[in-house]
């Protein structure tokens, strides 16, 4: 009697097992890498702004390890739910707008530095954030724009007159590629 006690314990202990896998597959889809931005990322993102003291916008705050190095007067976007609620929590004295990024590209009225942790590859919507980024630089809203790839592939290539490497950042997981643009 007590070996099946056990076997039901057993049973529902990888019923919690596999539903964590389950959404771990899921979240990481969602955010298109095994885990969020390292505080290593973080901080080499940061330092590639080169006027901090511009408007910054953040699209894709996720669970805020960029957010954090920010400056509070930093605007952050992320539209998907979970990560937007912990993110108001987190930081309750910070702007942060539950969004798609388009609309937030779409109304900036001051040249703006723009810090985009939104996935490039295997991402069916990067097109259209492309297209809004392209839109808002052509305005002159966009000063400058830094992002990162986990493929040493341009996303933003052709759109801003300057286009640089910033650097890798090998304490991520995945090692990350720093994009600049201006």
């Amino acid at each position: 009697m007590q070996n099946l006690g056990a076997l039901s314990g057993l049973d529902r202990e990888l019923a919690k097992i596999a539903t964590r896998i389950k959404n771990f597959k899921s979240w990481t889809s969602s955010i298109g890498a095994i885990c969020e931005s390292s505080q290593f990322l973080a901080r080499r993102m940061r330092n590639a702004i080169s006027d901090p003291s511009l408007p910054i916008l953040e699209l894709g705050a996720g669970f805020g390890s960029v957010t954090a190095l920010l400056p509070e007067s930093t605007v952050s976007v992320e539209r998907e739910k979970t990560r937007y609620e912990h993110l108001t929590k987190i930081f309750p004295e910070r702007t942060i707008l539950d969004t798609c990024a388009l609309p937030a590209l779409a109304h900036l009225s001051t040249p703006t530095v723009v810090v985009s942790s939104i996935p490039s590859v295997n991402n069916s919507e990067f097109e259209f954030l492309r297209d809004g980024i392209a839109q808002a630089y052509k305005a002159g809203m966009i000063a400058e724009l830094v992002t990162y790839t986990y493929f040493p592939h341009d996303p933003l290539a052709g759109i801003f007159a300057k286009s640089e490497l910033a650097g890798l950042e090998m304490l991520n997981v995945p090692p990350a590629f720093v994009w600049k643009y201006s």
